[in-house]
């Protein structure tokens, strides 16, 4: 129905182009209200989970790849004069997977909350370290519960510009997907990206970060096979859901390189899943309706 709609006005706006004007104009009305109707509701939620008093524990369970390459190296006669070595591309040497178990505790109380780590297990190895770093390579965060607050709280949404770029499932559950971008540079929060936010009760499913707000980030690396373009895809899924309030169950991160060639490597992966969660409090200061 919505495809012959539009079909008709193509054709129509040669005879009356201002009912065309009138219509776009009025989806874009209707537009810009389902928007502010969602920040409305995402922004609540947000100021709901700023304020949620909690003490939890889970498994955290990560496994790293980087991987390795070498450059290849053919010989080429150039113009009699002799030989000399060209790189082409890069070939796969090998990778290295290092796996780590923690027992991951968040506490939060009024405006104080501390995470705090025992790692358990490191490869095949046992152990119990307390107050254990996370020994990931490349990237890490911090607090990542509190990841939809920095792009949809109430005080933040004045600094980002939104758009409705679709509607999709996300562990069955069906989320409106949310481009968000920043309509000034600044160096407090300059975090952006891509947000799923529920169709239902309007809590965040799922987060993917733009590689550009990512810090100390070079987009460019040289290499043996040229200038290699560098691809970063960051996200995290909120998959379990405690009174209201949803807490992390995966994270991810993929490294890739591009060559002037055309060729994909993928440098680094990180897959981290949240489960065996024990929930000792969760309690909301405030009640959303």
């Amino acid at each position: 129905m919505i495809k012959a709609k539009r079909l008709f006005l193509f054709f129509f706006c040669f005879i009356a182009p201002g009912i065309l004007l009138h219509a776009q104009q009025q989806d874009t009305q209707e537009e810009t209200k389902t928007l502010n109707e969602i920040l409305e509701k995402t922004g609540k939620y947000c100021g709901r989970l700023k304020k949620v008093v909690f003490d939890f524990v889970c498994h955290e369970n990560i496994t790293e790849k980087t991987y390795f390459y070498e450059a290849k190296r053919p010989k080429v006669n150039v113009d009699g004069i002799g030989e000399r070595l060209l790189i082409k591309d890069l070939k796969f040497k090998r990778a290295k997977t290092k796996t780590y178990h923690y027992d991951y505790q968040m506490v939060k109380k009024g405006n104080e909350g501390f995470e705090k780590r025992i790692l358990l297990r490191e490869d095949k190895k046992k152990k119990h370290q307390e107050n254990a770093q996370l020994k990931l390579q490349r990237f890490a965060a911090k607090y990542l519960i509190y990841g939809p607050v920095g792009f949809l709280s109430e005080y933040w949404q004045d600094y980002f510009d939104y758009k409705i770029v679709g509607e999709e499932t996300v562990e069955g559950r069906n989320a409106i997907v949310i481009e968000i971008l920043p309509n000034s540079h600044r160096e407090e929060n300059y975090s952006f990206g891509t947000v799923w936010a529920d169709k239902v009760d309007h809590s965040i499913l799922k987060i993917e970060w733009d590689q550009r707000s990512i810090k100390d980030i070079k987009h460019t690396v040289e290499s043996r096979a040229g200038e290699l373009k560098r691809m970063v895809v960051w996200g995290a899924l909120y998959g379990v859901e405690k009174n209201g309030i949803r807490f992390p169950s995966r994270q991810y991160i993929e490294e890739t390189y591009l060559s002037p060639s055309g060729t994909k490597y993928t440098k680094y992966k990180v897959d981290i899943l949240y489960d065996n969660y024990k929930f000792f409090i969760v309690e909301t200061e405030v009640k959303i309706r």
